[in-house]
């Protein structure tokens, strides 16, 4: 009996300092500083992007130490509301699982194609686990009050700049049985919701899909309905536009996008963006 104790407890030991590896590696990369801006540009230079919906874009990706570099030109939102030199994680509202996601990448890529005296000011207000009901009745998610922080954030940060696109990743909590015959009506008031938000009700929104990844067959009918929907929200609303998620890899897992992928998606979002306003400015 005793050496059967002895052996729990060197595998409950065992389990414990896998976890705290398993966490340290994780964080291994995270920038120790914070980078705030002592002074913004004038803020018809300053052009805002929300990064909205749960965990993949929220960022569960591993963060590298190329994405902790900061552009001069790229600030984000801190939780206090401070401008800050934009470096991964930029989701911070879990500290516990927060990684890797699209922002810095889309802001990086779309960077490229602006004038030199244009700024990106990235806004995050992802929250893992969200549905759209939490978001439509903002119910308290993860320790986050989602359209009143979403507002919040928003409304302060408008002072600075002008809000240019909504990025929206979401879809994995409403792929049940009970939640899709609701997931396109929900998802058409949010994005009505964002657009009356920042006061432009042609503000243009980038949607992603969410991943099918290879040999992962777990939820796959839902979520190729939930892609869809949004496939058929995006084609009907002239403002809006997908981005599709193919080629894309997951974590172990298999839920959320690998670091690679992430990075992957923050460039077709910006690309998708480009090409929404461009094909309205012909």
């Amino acid at each position: 009996m005793r050496s059967l104790i002895r052996i729990f407890i060197c595998l409950a030991v065992f389990a414990a300092a896998s976890r705290g590896m398993a966490q340290e590696g994780r964080t291994l990369s995270f920038p120790r500083t914070t980078e705030y801006v002592e002074q913004m540009p004038p803020a018809d230079r300053v052009w805002l992007f929300v990064l909205a919906g749960q965990s993949n874009m929220a960022g569960r990706g591993l963060v590298e130490p190329s994405d902790t570099i900061p552009h001069p030109r790229i600030f984000t939102v801190t939780p206090d509301k401070r401008w800050a030199l934009a470096k991964e994680p930029l989701q911070l509202y879990q500290p516990a699982l927060t990684g890797l996601g699209p922002g810095l990448a889309f802001a990086r890529a779309l960077i490229k194609e602006l004038d030199e005296d244009i700024y990106i000011g990235l806004i995050p207000c992802a929250v893992g686990g969200s549905s759209t009901d939490d978001w439509l009745s903002d119910s308290v998610c993860n320790g986050v009050r989602l359209k009143s922080n979403l507002t919040d954030k928003i409304r302060w940060a408008m002072e600075y700049g002008t809000v240019k696109g909504v990025i929206w990743h979401q879809g994995e909590s409403d792929a049940t049985a009970e939640k899709l015959p609701h997931y396109r009506e929900n998802t058409e008031a949010l994005f009505a919701f964002f657009r009356k938000v920042a006061g432009d009700p042609e503000l243009p929104i980038i949607a992603g899909e969410l991943g099918l990844f290879p040999g992962v067959e777990k939820n796959r009918l839902e979520y190729l309905q939930i892609n869809d929907i949004i496939s058929a929200i995006t084609d009907e609303d002239p403002d809006a536009m997908l981005v599709h998620s193919f080629g894309t890899t997951p974590k172990e897992d298999k839920v959320h996008f690998d670091g690679p992928s992430q990075r992957a998606m923050g460039r077709r979002y910006a690309l998708a963006w480009l090409s929404l306003v461009r094909s309205r400015n012909k």
